[in-house]
């Protein structure tokens, strides 16, 4: 179960820099992400609305979700999309956002509490640079700092959104609180798109298809995926998989795009694969580690010395 969810993450948001890649070719970066969240709002909220899923109660319950999907959605994607559009090369791109686990550990530890021992940080450290060495024959010198500084505000919303969804109460129904957040998502571009290239999306395949994948696959999917795993797991061992998405974007960029091959993807992917096994490894506390969650250490309390250990029982005599 653990390893068919970690595997679909990391395939879908693969997928969204190589459709992503594809549809700013065809299509202006805001009217993209526009036409993208507009659809992803309808499919979720008519899967909300048909499946009779609860909505919240209290105007707090509506904010967080609606802020979220503004920092996740709106501001990551505008960021990496013009960013692109600028010149920044898709390794490049893929390069800064996926240090957004380091800066995720750091804010949670500041944030949240949450502790990551030192495995679990080398983890991290592993993990990045198996996506410098994956991307490094697509990385581009000729990149404008207007380009890295959008890409570099789309990673700063993707931490933030992801920081605020792990605060969110475990008992928000997914249907509902997506709706609110690509609702949110939507609203925000329409003042982006306006302002820029407009709502006209080139009826292209290219164009269309790429909207209909990043609504569907990417938006819903890979939203409802990233929210399941950070109900399970910590902020930074969720997040800790999107070091594996630029080394497999590289690898899937072979059949699908007619990319070169590059041995460094194959590197990038098995040194990404350690640095992701050994966050996960921090995170398996051994039972009784004085480094534990305080709602854990109870669960590994050590015997009283004032309660004497019970003898075993003696064995039983053969009865003939």
């Amino acid at each position: 179960m653990a390893l068919g969810l970690a595997t679909a993450f990391v395939l879908v948001w693969a997928s969204g820099y190589l459709v992503g890649d594809l549809g700013t070719s065809a299509c202006p970066p805001l009217t993209l992400i526009f036409w993208r969240f507009l659809l992803a709002t309808v499919v979720i909220g008519t899967v909300a609305l048909a499946t009779g899923a609860p909505w919240p109660d209290r105007p707090g319950d509506w904010l967080r979700p609606a802020a979220a999907g503004v920092l996740l959605q709106t501001v990551q994607f505008a960021g990496v999309y013009v960013g692109l559009s600028l010149g920044v090369s898709a390794g490049l791109a893929s390069l800064i956002v996926s240090a957004s686990p380091l800066v995720i550990a750091l804010g949670a530890v500041a944030l949240d509490g949450e502790r990551l021992r030192s495995v679990g940080w080398l983890g991290l450290a592993l993990g990045l640079a198996g996506v410098g060495v994956a991307v490094s024959a697509e990385l581009s010198g000729g990149a404008r700092p207007a380009g890295i500084g959008m890409v570099v505000l789309g990673l700063a919303g993707f931490v933030g959104g992801t920081l605020l969804q792990k605060r969110a109460p475990a008992t928000a129904d997914l249907r509902t609180a997506t709706t609110i957040q690509m609702s949110a998502a939507t609203l925000t571009s329409v003042p982006l798109a306006a302002a820029s290239s407009g709502f006209a999306l080139p009826l292209t395949a290219i164009a269309v298809g790429s909207v209909v994948w990043l609504a569907v696959v990417n938006s819903v999917g890979g939203l409802l995926l990233l929210f399941v795993l950070l109900r399970r797991r910590s902020g930074a061992g969720a997040t800790s998989y999107l070091f594996l998405v630029p080394p497999v974007t590289a690898l899937l960029g072979v059949p699908l795009l007619g990319q070169p091959m590059h041995v460094a993807a194959l590197a990038g992917v098995a040194l990404a694969a350690v640095g992701v096994g050994l966050v996960s490894r921090s995170e398996r506390r051994p039972v009784g580690d004085d480094r534990a969650h305080p709602h854990e250490v109870a669960a590994a309390e050590p015997l009283s010395p004032r309660r004497a250990p019970v003898p075993p029982a003696p064995p039983a005599r053969f009865r003939g």
